[in-house]
């Protein structure tokens, strides 16, 4: 036993010596490409003790470059640094000589200078950091003396992590390789991809407290799954998962390069669930592809392949990303109905008669996906009532609509789509003579990581004339980040009203996100609430009015959403 024991110290501290190459200056991230088309990470058998092993490494290690003096000026590539030591740390056999293992690594990389001038986290802070892993009970003491001084004289650089901009203060992630040549990354790039996501999401969302899943707990649960992923669409799926797990609408997954990562089969139609959770074909993608025996427009689909529409919902809601219940369901629309076959069994119900029917699935290139819009921002929907189509909406128009105002006593903003163009300042100064406060928001605070502060309530602006008319907001669940925040900005105007259903609960200026394998995403950079600090996240914009689509609308080619409007502004 003793001999063993010594052997296993031995293999641990020759490990130790090959941790690193010294950078010959800050670009020595950029010079190292020693692991660039592979980790050569072989993994023994999973155990508890290794799933505890390679926890607390994944937390060290995202704690390092984000905090270490050194690590976070880009000294070092730090995905291939933690190829280089994972090979000995994986002999660590029990808390004690994984702690030794951990406290050497991180003193290979040099003496800690005294940073003077780290700024303490903010007293009003709306988020602190969470470093109660850093816990003497749980570490050696040498682990947890060597943590905390980096942590007392952290961040000489931010190379990995900057923001966005001086204004929006969101976290970008600039330096992140994506190794986009890999097509199915190996298990030491997927552990990666877990230790790099888990970690931006701990220190740089700032909705991690509103999670249904304790982010705490995500990395040991998921390091099994990662490193058992052994082929590309496992992979996928196990990032999506992962990724679906904050509940942000705005963490859609997708490839850097054109590659068929998912279900490439499309069928001739899009679909649309309504309030009951019903799924109704919606529109067409190409009408000359519907075969005559449907389903059709306003259809009903109730079975897919045999199985219920909510046999669906469920197995693929694991999988993406969304906010509440509505976005998830919007969410899938574009992928329900999709698959690996050319073909698919569809039951629907058309006119209250049930009907089956096989429906030939298309490559998306036949048909394509283009999204078209009216090019017509402004229109005149007669008895005085403008519309204003937001997702076409432009800095020219601004100004022809402030021309006609005078001729309408109603005006509707339709929401329901993404504004083109960020102009809602130039249309509300159109609208109001009033500035109202409309949001504040938190942002990373960068010297701090885990910490989110405040900014300073913001306001809508003021223009020199007040719009008399009475003023229709439209939402639904396709409305989502820019265009909820134009919700929240337009509807502090006093003779407004909101009619629709909840959006998608994902405000803030995104963050990009870039993983191994291609694999890109987003997730919400900055908090956004009400000025009383009501949350907006996963929450969403609640309507005054709450109006649905129905099948016989949809049949019929009928907003009803419109409709109300304009009854509304009629009274």
């Amino acid at each position: 036993m003793r001999k063993h024991f010594f052997c296993t110290l031995v293999l641990l501290f020759c490990a130790t010596l090959s941790f690193a190459q010294t950078p010959s200056d800050k670009s020595g991230a950029v010079q190292d490409t020693a692991f660039d088309r592979g980790s050569n990470i072989v993994f023994p058998e999973i155990t508890p003790q290794l799933v505890d092993n390679l926890e607390l490494l994944g937390r060290v290690w995202g704690f390092l470059k984000y905090h270490h003096p050194t690590i976070s000026t880009g000294a070092y590539n730090w995905d291939h640094e933690l190829f280089r030591m994972l090979p000995g740390y994986l002999q660590a056999s029990d808390n004690k000589q994984r702690d030794a293992y951990l406290a050497k690594w991180i003193l290979h990389y040099g003496k800690i200078p005294v940073n003077k001038d780290v700024k303490p986290v903010d007293t009003n802070a709306f988020i602190k950091p969470d470093l109660a892993w850093i816990n003497p009970d749980k570490l050696s003491p040498k682990l947890y003396k060597t943590l905390m001084n980096v942590y007392q004289n952290r961040n000489n650089g931010y190379y990995y992590v900057t923001y966005s901009s001086l204004w929006v203060k969101n976290a970008q992630f600039n330096n992140e390789n994506p190794y986009a040549e890999m097509e199915c990354p190996d298990a030491g790039f997927r552990l990666l991809t877990l230790y790099r996501y888990w970690n931006m999401v701990y220190y740089f969302f700032p909705y991690r407290y509103m999670m249904d899943t304790n982010w705490n707990t995500v990395l040991k649960d998921h390091i099994p799954s990662f490193i058992l992923a052994k082929d590309k669409k496992n992979y996928w799926n196990t990032v999506r998962h992962l990724i679906a797990l904050t509940d942000d609408t705005h963490g859609a997954v997708w490839s850097s390069k054109p590659s068929k990562t998912s279900d490439v089969y499309y069928p001739p139609f899009r679909v649309k669930f309504l309030q009951n959770d019903t799924m109704v074909v919606s529109s067409y993608w190409n009408p000359d592809k519907i075969d005559s025996a449907g389903p059709h427009i306003g259809d009903v689909i109730t079975h897919l392949d045999g199985k219920p529409v909510s046999w669906w919902v469920d197995s693929l809601s694991p999988y993406y990303a969304a906010s509440n219940h509505r976005a998830k369901l919007r969410q899938l629309t574009w992928h329900i109905c999709n698959g690996s076959e050319p073909t698919v069994n569809i039951t629907f119900v058309s006119d209250g008669i049930q009907k089956k029917t096989t429906v030939s699935r298309y490559d998306y290139e036949e048909f394509g996906f283009e999204f078209l819009t009216d090019s017509v921002c402004y229109k005149d929907l007669g008895d005085s009532i403008g519309y204003v189509s937001m997702d076409d909406i432009s800095g020219e128009w601004v100004g022809r609509i402030a021309d006609t105002l005078h001729t309408t006593k109603g005006l509707i903003l339709d929401l329901r789509e993404y504004p083109n163009e960020t102009v809602n300042y130039r249309l509300y100064k159109v609208l109001s003579d009033k500035s109202r406060p409309f949001f504040k928001a938190t942002y990373p605070d960068l010297s701090n990581p885990g910490a989110f502060n405040w900014f300073k309530p913001s306001y809508t602006g003021k223009g020199k004339d007040a719009y008399a008319g009475k003023i229709v907001i439209l939402i639904s669940e396709m409305s989502q980040s820019h265009a909820e925040f134009c919700a929240m900005m337009y509807r502090t105007l006093p003779n407004s009203i909101v009619i629709g259903n909840t959006t998608s609960g994902a405000d803030g200026d995104v963050v990009g996100i870039r993983l191994p394998g291609k694999v890109c995403s987003y997730f919400s950079g900055i908090g956004i609430y009400y000025p009383d600090g009501t949350e907006t996240q996963r929450v969403g914009i609640i309507p005054d009015i709450y109006v649905w689509p129905t099948a016989q609308s949809i049949r019929e080619g009928r907003d009803e959403l419109l409709e109300k409007a304009l009854e509304w502004l009629k009274q």
